[in-house]
């Protein structure tokens, strides 16, 4: 049984790291939006899986909350700011370039949870490097967004791979720690919504470039 338990953390957690790498290359908002919400489900389905062996009930509305959250309701917040018609950005990142930065970063994950999973004795230690590397690809798209919007969605990805990492670390947080949270986190991107919303309607763009230029 323990071992059937480590193969699905280890094909959760690579799934869920995978979209983060679609979300690299992918250069569509809304396709972005729909990825997120993807990884989401993904990442309740792990919350699920551990909460069923490690017997929490507690952790199990903890996945209902990520499923629900972050994979139906942010998703569906921030797509409404999302333009119809999106101006023409600047020229184009590679995503070629973006994705061989993030595969550079998996391997830093690596190097760095690596020795740790060979001490822990934990069935979930394989997802461990996947969980950091997923952080790190947040943090590498807010770091090469052009678009508000992917920076936002970068942050979340981020927070997707610090939950991903205490939740196979420590077979999850106190379920109340995790509410407010996710409470917290919800109530970030209905500020972050009006707020692109009113960038939007004021500047006809949500590109960071432009923004840049305009404010001088």
């Amino acid at each position: 049984m323990p071992t059937i338990f480590a193969q699905v953390v280890s094909l959760l957690s690579f799934a869920v790291r995978a979209t983060g790498f679609l979300l690299v290359w992918r250069q569509s908002l809304l396709g972005r939006l729909a990825l997120f919400a993807v990884q989401s489900v993904l990442l309740a389905a792990l919350a699920l899986a551990v909460a069923g062996f490690a017997g929490k009930g507690e952790l199990a509305l903890v996945a209902l909350a990520v499923l629900v959250i972050k994979g139906w309701a942010i998703p569906r917040i921030l797509a409404r700011v999302v333009p119809a018609r999106p101006r023409p950005a600047g020229p184009a990142r590679s995503p070629a370039g973006l994705l061989l930065g993030a595969a550079a970063l998996v391997f830093v994950a690596y190097a760095v949870l690596l020795p740790v999973t060979r001490e822990v004795r934990l069935p979930t230690a394989s997802g461990l490097p996947l969980a950091l590397a997923l952080g790190l690809i947040g943090l590498w798209l807010c770091v090469t967004a052009r678009r508000a919007l992917t920076q936002v969605l970068g942050f979340l990805v981020f927070e997707n791979g610090i939950f991903m990492l205490a939740l196979l670390a420590t077979y999850g947080l106190p379920a109340i720690v995790e509410a407010g949270a996710f409470l917290d986190l919800l109530a970030a991107v209905l500020i972050v919504k009006v707020v692109l919303g009113d960038i939007s309607e004021s500047f006809d763009t949500t590109d960071v470039a432009s923004l840049r230029e305009l404010r001088g």
